[in-house]
């Protein structure tokens, strides 16, 4: 089945503020870390953001020795859930940030990014999970230089505004939007003194109004968005010249954001997308069945039932059957 795009009618919905309102609020239930090894551990140490930055500084120091970063899958958020002895059975939906962000962000992708998600119900409960794509998996191999370096940049300047740490820190946040409630994980880069969660962000330096404009368009849309959905107020990005290095800072809070890119676009336009995506999809999900819900290019997202072996750990399962236990679940898919 196919939920069609309609890329002509949405573009002016997507700045003026005729798009409906929608009530979204999110709240922090707690934290993990991992370490460099993709490894759960209890122990929790936000970096700190620094005080002063000195300024120049070069982001490319460091580049020819660092190693990439693994990125890890939603089997996190369960081990959070388990320790935490989490009751489950009002969840909905257990995913990650970065996974509503690229739905909500679809709605009008200019460059049209590819993704496909991996859904699985147990009980009322469906997890979804990202799977590699084809046109990511050519963008990895095709990598330039240049374009890893850009990359690091971003990396580098959390070093160098916030205090390192040894591991990673991720939050994990519950919400409701179409009538879903969703826990989230979410990695954060840093906290301020007054104990609010900053994002980190890198990017060019600004020089004519069509670089500002693709600025608000782009780079501020998707940051606003990645931060709404897990209630970081906060936003620091950093201005690197051509050469790599950092020329100045600058922070805003959400609100600023949405004041500035007023006339570009309209959060409740994207909000509401995401909504009508996860209204559509969800109530298709099958017990005892895998699905692959997926966005190739083109003017639709696709949902297909696939023979895949999920990725539920049956240490979940055994906690969700606890939680659920008046409710009949279906495992069949797992044997």
């Amino acid at each position: 089945v196919s939920l069609p795009l309609r890329w002509k009618q949405w573009y002016q919905r997507r700045v003026r503020g005729d798009a409906e309102c929608v009530k979204f609020s999110s709240m922090r239930l707690g934290e993990f870390s991992l370490t460099s090894d993709r490894q759960y551990v209890d122990e929790v140490k936000i970096p700190r953001m620094r005080k002063h930055v000195r300024l120049p500084r070069d982001l490319n120091e460091g580049f020819n020795e660092h190693e990439d970063k693994q990125l890890g899958g939603v089997e996190c958020i369960f081990e959070w859930i388990c320790r935490n002895k989490f009751n489950t059975e009002s969840v909905d939906l257990i995913t990650k940030r970065i996974i509503k962000k690229k739905i909500a962000t679809n709605a009008f992708d200019r460059f049209q990014n590819h993704w496909c998600f991996r859904l699985v119900k147990m009980g009322n409960l469906i997890a979804m999970d990202e799977i590699e794509t084809e046109q990511k998996r050519q963008e990895a191999l095709n990598r330039t230089r240049y374009q890893n370096l850009m990359t690091y940049h971003g990396r580098k300047l959390e070093e160098v505004t916030m205090e390192v740490v040894e591991n990673e820190v991720d939050i994990v946040t519950t919400s409701k939007i179409a009538g879903y409630r969703c826990i989230l994980a979410a990695e954060v880069d840093g906290v301020k003194d007054n104990g609010d969660l900053v994002e980190v962000k890198a990017h060019k330096v600004i020089s004519h109004p069509q670089q500002m404009e693709n600025y608000k368009n782009n780079k501020l849309l998707n940051t606003f968005i990645q931060c709404y959905l897990v209630g970081i107020p906060h936003i620091l990005v950093g201005f690197r010249d051509n050469n790599g290095w950092l020329r100045h800072l600058q922070e805003y809070s959400l609100d600023q954001v949405e004041e500035e890119c007023r006339d570009y676009w309209n959060k409740d336009f994207y909000m509401g997308f995401l909504g009508d995506v996860l209204s559509w999809a969800l109530p298709q999900i099958a017990l005892g069945k895998v699905y692959h819900m997926s966005y190739l290019g083109g003017e639709q997202i696709t949902l297909e039932e696939v023979e895949d072996p999920g990725h539920i750990p049956q240490f979940f399962r055994d906690h969700a059957s606890s939680c659920h236990s008046k409710r009949e679940m279906v495992d069949s898919i797992y044997k």
